[in-house]
């Protein structure tokens, strides 16, 4: 088992979004280095804590963007779910771990690892020519 690791493939094109993407992806790198120092469930309160503060960062910078140039509403309106449904899941995260914090640092790594890859990689990958095309930064 490994971290992830940034790919150009991984790139938007869009400078101020694949050093966002960078620092979500160093976040999960955290709690994977410690859980394979077995200081995952430690680790996990403040890992959780800045997840929820960046995502909230870099959910609203990405959709301000698309706003600015004119992404179709519709499809900006599927993104802010897919955001909303993200961010809920942190949250949910957030809740169990006070309630229990024991056991949970895989689960979070795995649902960090899935949400960098499938989100980013899919997702993301959809506005990415649209905001190259207006020389977003």
């Amino acid at each position: 088992m490994h971290g992830i690791e940034w790919h150009e493939s991984n790139s938007v094109g869009v400078p101020s979004i694949d050093d966002q993407h960078k620092r979500l992806m160093a976040l999960t790198n955290r709690l994977f280095l410690a859980i394979m120092d077995e200081t995952g469930e430690t680790a996990l309160e403040g890992v959780l804590n800045d997840l929820a503060d960046y995502a909230v960062y870099h959910f609203t910078h990405e959709e301000g963007l698309l706003r600015k140039y004119g992404y179709p509403e519709d499809l900006l309106a599927e993104h802010q779910a897919e955001h909303k449904a993200l961010t809920d899941r942190v949250l949910h995260y957030i809740a169990r771990y006070r309630d229990d914090p024991a056991n949970l640092d895989l689960s979070v790594y795995v649902f960090l690892r899935d949400w960098t890859t499938e989100h980013m990689g899919r997702s993301d990958a959809r506005y990415s020519e649209f905001l190259m095309a207006h020389h977003a930064k």
